[in-house]
């Protein structure tokens, strides 16, 4: 036993290089792992159980209610509780630096919100404000707010269940904090009735029984709602990247591993023969070898999750511009942490286990043997013997070598492309929001604004009309299909505010490229949608702002009951600013196509904090797995370099021919990382996409270029740790070495 100790602790000792490149490998993985997953789950812990302390509404519904409306729904069956409130846009400021301020009346026991700081209104001269408002505007307790023509002083700052997200509306799902706050009033501020209803739910609650029995024009479920959409895509996002990466990770770290072993073991043939002659158990054997990478493991892993700690409220606080969660921190969940590092220890023991069978196989007369050397096949190049003379014998040197180990050659190619890919991935995920956003407003939009109010009968024309130089009318209006609520708009013939066919709004219904894939539909297939079936006319590629379109005519000849009414307008205007300050005057929400770019870019700038993070990593990661594979190839071929420089090879020759191997590993390994990043994206880019906007997937060529010089730069790094360490060799311990 104290010999079997004795042989771990040398070959540590021996391996100390390797070993430290593979714990910096394990590091970076595990920390991901640890760090995102924690995030993911505190936030869905902490998010659910805000949503039930904060009674979040299961149904919201609006229109126009009065006290008796709310009655008949407290009446209806499933209903625990509902409750009347008051919403209303104030505008202030000129265009570019107008802000807007969401007024909402406090409702008691339902949509709690959660006090930070001060105390609830208790008059109408009285509000709370949303602490990311506050910090965002530079407003605090005691400040004065103007609503109009009224004047609140602030007593608190909050959260509420319902603003996870700055959800302005559908069209801007993440406004800026600075441009849009929201502030709870007292009973009192509002005159009028109300123009919302929330409610709470026992059991399952009809949206279609609800709405005709308050007479609403919307109702819609939690789970529906942008604000809670948002919550349960981010959850999804955060936890695919976690297993993206660490995947990836697994793959170079069992490659490096097997690599490694293989490499020792082969030079510790004699060794391994004479333990098996002296009678050493397979199993000791194992245990001699794989220790170490095991022990490798463990400190790898349990340092990864040690750095999470420090990491996870670090990534907490940056995430906070895309969402807000009171209590929302670091807590230490142990079965995580156990399955991490139990998981490291095991891919390294499978990975090290595949590298022992070969020799394991051996007689032990037969692996205290010399090993015979591979012989040098001839590879393509040198059967053209026209092109083949025209090289050097440096260069020639550097192209049989390159191919003599394969393994050898392929744990670096790898290494080197799994950096590649992790970064052409990381970059591109950033561009492919970019050009989400440039196929929507540059391919598919043809609006300048669109001007959002109650239903109007067709027949009648909305003042706002007579203020754009072209206007069209349609009806937006939720819909369920296959129990879950969608958009659809409803226009009149002749729409061309969007890039669809419009010839095919006569024969059915428009549907966007992500919702035929989701819903597995085709042209001249039929969908059902609030439970009437309508032929699918076209399918388009949309990105934004997704929704199902119809003609007025089309629908009247499914649904009867769908009264012959418009409530939005799209519009084109040379005037934007005086459109838009007489739509503020007269107290009409709108949306300015600025409006929706503005919102993108803030969806933009929030994903931007977990994309950051991606491309830390990937860098971690590549210069961890290129400083292990250069560390590998370097300790295998000291005594092919020593000998070279017996035999009068200058270090610069050496040098030369160690670079002509390494940018021939380059020019595989670069491609190839390339075509691994763009499936990393296309197979991701679902879980980033929804019914909000879909992701249109694309690396730009600087994206490549960066991803490649970075590859390049660090490879340069170890060529020059390599070139220092063949300086230092020792020639004669060269000659008295007989092995490679």
């Amino acid at each position: 036993m104290k010999t079997g100790f004795q042989l771990i602790r040398r070959k540590l000792r021996a391996n100390a290089p390797h070993l430290i490149g593979l714990v910096l490998l394990l590091i970076v993985g595990v920390c991901f792992y640890i760090t995102l997953f924690t995030i993911a789950i505190r936030y869905e812990e902490i998010t659910e159980q805000y949503f039930v302390d904060n009674a979040y509404a299961d149904m919201t519904l609006y229109g126009a209610f009065s006290e008796e409306s709310v009655n008949l729904l407290n009446a209806l069956g499933g209903v625990s509780d509902a409750q009347g409130r008051t919403v209303r846009d104030y505008r202030e400021g000129e265009r570019e630096g107008e802000r807007v301020f969401r007024a909402i009346s406090l409702t008691e026991g339902i949509n709690t919100p959660y006090i930070y700081d001060g105390r609830i209104p208790r008059d109408k001269t009285e509000c709370i404000i949303l602490r990311r408002n506050a910090d965002a505007m530079g407003l605090s307790i005691g400040d004065y707010l103007t609503l109009g023509d009224k004047t609140l002083i602030i007593t608190g700052l909050a959260a509420s269940p319902e603003y996870i997200y700055m959800v302005q509306n559908e069209r801007t799902p993440m406004a800026w904090p600075s441009r849009f706050g929201v502030v709870y009033v007292a009973d009192g501020f509002f005159t009028e009735g109300y123009n919302e209803i929330v409610v709470l739910a026992e059991s399952d609650v009809s949206i279609s029984d609800a709405s005709e029995t308050t007479g609403s024009f919307r109702a819609v479920l939690r789970k529906d709602q942008p604000n809670h959409y948002l919550y349960v895509s981010d959850q999804d996002e955060i936890r695919s990247f976690a297993y993206i990466f660490p995947l990836v990770f697994a793959v170079l770290i069992a490659s490096v591993i097997y690599v490694m072993l293989s490499r020792t073991i082969q030079k510790d043939r004699k060794q391994i023969g004479t333990m098996k002659a002296l009678g050493l158990a397979d199993t000791r054997i194992i245990g001699i070898y794989l220790s170490q990478f095991c022990i490798a493991a463990l400190v790898g892993s349990v340092l990864g999750c040690v750095v999470s700690i420090f990491l996870c409220d670090i990534i907490i606080g940056v995430f906070s511009s895309m969402f807000e969660v009171p209590s929302l921190g670091f807590v230490f969940y142990p079965e995580l942490w156990s399955f991490a590092i139990v998981v490291s220890v095991l891919l390294c023991a499978i990975s090290g286990m595949v590298a022992l069978i070969s020799v394991l196989k051996l007689l032990p007369a037969n692996a205290m043997r010399p090993r015979i050397p591979k012989g040098g096949k001839r590879i393509f190049l040198e059967r053209l013997g026209f092109l083949w003379k025209r090289f050097s014998f440096n260069t020639r040197y550097a192209l049989k070598n390159s191919f003599r180990n394969k393994s050898r050659f392929v744990a670096v190619v790898l290494g080197m492309s799994g950096s590649c890919a992790l970064l052409a991935f990381s970059f591109g995920f950033y561009d492919s929001i970019g050009n989400t956003q440039d196929k929507y407003f540059d391919e598919f939009a043809e609006y300048d604004v669109i001007i959002s109010f109650d239903p109007v009968p067709l027949a009648r024309e909305h003042p706002a009309l007579g203020q754009i130089d072209e206007g069209q009318k349609a009806l937006a209006l939720p819909v369920e299909v296959r129990d879950e609520s969608y958009m659809l708009t409803i226009v009149e013939k002749g729409f061309d505010m969007v890039i669809i066919p419009g010839e095919a709004l006569d024969d059915g219904v428009i549907i966007p490229e992500y919702f035929a894939e989701k819903w597995g539909v085709s042209v001249g297939g039929t969908m059902e949608i609030d439970g009437y079936e309508a032929a699918v006319s076209a399918v388009v590629p949309q990105y934004l702002g997704l929704t199902i379109y119809a003609s007025f005519e089309y629908t009247s000849s499914l649904a009867t009951e769908i009264p012959p009414v418009y409530n939005t307008i799209y519009g084109r205007t040379a005037d934007i600013g005086a459109l838009s300050s007489y739509l503020k005057a007269n107290g009409i929400d709108f949306s300015t196509i600025s409006d929706e770019k503005n919102s993108f870019d803030s969806i933009l700038e929030s994903m931007s904090v977990l994309i950051w993070f991606l491309i830390s990593c990937a860098v971690a990661l590549g210069f961890t797995v290129l400083y292990s594979v250069g560390l590998i190839n370097l300790s295998a071929r000291e005594y092919e370099y020593m000998f070279m420089g017996v035999m009068g090879y200058p270090h610069k020759s050496i040098i030369m021919a160690h670079a002509k191997e390494t940018v021939l590993q380059l020019v595989f390994a670069i491609p190839l990382g390339f075509l691994l990043g763009n499936l990393l994206l296309e197979s991701i880019k679902g879980e980033f996409s929804g019914n909000s906007f879909v992701i249109a997937a694309a690396i730009f060529r600087q994206s490549y270029v960066i991803s490649a010089l970075s590859v390049v730069g660090v490879t340069a790094l170890m060529g020059l740790i390599t070139s220092r360490h063949i300086g230092r060799l020792d020639i004669v311990e060269g000659l008295k070495v007989r092995d490679e």
